[in-house]
């Protein structure tokens, strides 16, 4: 059996839709090391695989703040160089989340460099179809990330500073790189454009969030609920903006639905302070667990609570903040699978009217079950075994 290393980015959004694959992998009887920081570790054990751990300045701790996206250059250039170091030990290289060097990493390594993606490929067309539809983003960045001119003017200087990528277009980043195997967890429904990328794009569908900490007792409330069940996320990364959360709070006040809220971080909770009865908050809870029995999703809409979502067939209401939010949410929407709500229109009174719509069932998506039986027919982790193991 073969030797496996998997490289990931240190955020939960990136990182949980590779445990799937990993424990496949190790399913099969290949050995899987996974070049993480500490704070994965519970994570890449449990899906049977060993963590090498690098981040040092990151104190082990995943990304959870959009600030720490400007030391970048450090993550990836240390991503780079320790996969490069490592690669020749092993039979085959997985990349996973976003690789800027990823063209460094394959020059430099002889062994199959795979890529693996939970955000949807990009090239000039997707982009271009994307911001035309994109109104939660201003309209210079619409124009600018439309433009392939003016956009690659633009990479020129991110990509130096942030990216360590000689500058190269922020598309490429987000297009399948390898010339081998370009894994993505979404379906070909999901992609937009999907004839335009070859025969080394395989989608494997998502499977629902491993629940690493559960809590039953919680879950056990949700299902007894007589009412509708709402799940909120801001995710781990853009939770900082308590004023939505209380907006979401006031949109159901005064009604039979029960609030269930994941904060994202404890210092969040404290924040969003005393909630009326029909309301639970928590830092962290067993995501999928709790949208099996929900009945509306209001939230930013990254890919790990959108496709969560998706498999239990609950509508959704997503207001993107930021990276692949916006990728996300004009899809659901351009799939009728989801409605998005842009920040700026943000408040109590839209979200209560919009999900009052949704829950009587006057505008309930109707794209959303053709979206979930797209995941649930797609491969699965296996089918990216069986690709990986064609490269041996």
């Amino acid at each position: 059996m073969a030797r496996i290393l998997v490289t990931g980015i240190p955020t939960y959004g990136l990182a949980n839709p590779t445990f799937p694959l990993v424990a496949a992998l190790v399913a099969a009887e290949h050995t899987v090391d996974y070049l993480m920081p500490e704070g994965f570790r519970r994570g890449v054990e449990a899906a049977g695989a060993a963590l090498i751990p690098y981040g040092g300045y990151l104190h082990g701790k995943p990304v959870t703040h959009p600030v720490q996206g400007l030391a970048a250059r450090t993550l990836f250039d240390e991503v780079t160089r320790r996969t490069i170091a490592l690669g020749p030990d092993y039979d085959v290289v997985v990349a996973t989340g976003l690789q800027p060097q990823f063209s460094s990493i394959t020059d430099a390594v002889e062994v199959p460099v795979v890529r693996f993606s939970p955000i949807f490929w990009q090239n000039d067309h997707t982009m271009a179809e994307l911001m035309a539809q994109a109104d939660a983003l201003p309209g210079f960045v619409r124009h600018g990330m439309a433009s392939p001119r003016l956009r690659r003017l633009g990479s020129q200087v991110a990509g130096r500073a942030l990216l360590g990528n000689g500058g190269a277009d922020v598309v490429e980043m987000l297009s399948p790189q390898s010339a081998h195997l370009n894994l993505n967890v979404s379906s070909r429904l999901y992609q937009p454009r999907a004839d335009d990328f070859d025969d080394t794009c395989v989608y494997l569908g998502p499977r629902p969030t491993r629940t690493i900490t559960p809590d039953e007792e919680l879950v056990a409330q949700v299902a007894a609920h007589s009412g509708p069940v709402v799940y909120v996320t801001l995710g781990t990364v853009y939770n900082g903006w308590i004023s939505y959360f209380r907006k979401v709070i006031d949109a159901f006040g005064g009604t039979d639905a029960l609030v269930v809220i994941t904060a994202g971080r404890a210092e969040s909770v404290a924040r969003i302070g005393q909630v009326p009865g029909n309301v639970i908050v928590r830092a962290f809870l067993p995501q999928a667990d709790i949208l099996a029995h929900a009945d509306l999703y209001v939230g930013h809409g990254g890919f790990g609570s959108i496709t969560d979502a998706t498999l239990a067939e609950v509508p959704m209401i997503v207001t993107p903040l930021g990276g692949d939010q916006f990728f996300n949410a004009y899809r659901l929407a351009e799939l009728d699978a989801g409605t998005v709500l842009a920040p700026r229109r943000v408040t109590a009174e839209r979200i209560g009217s919009l999900a009052a719509a949704i829950l009587d069932g006057s505008a309930r998506p109707s794209g959303l079950a053709a979206l979930a039986a797209s995941f649930r027919d797609a491969g699965g982790p296996e089918l990216g075994v069986a690709g990986i193991e064609a490269l041996l």
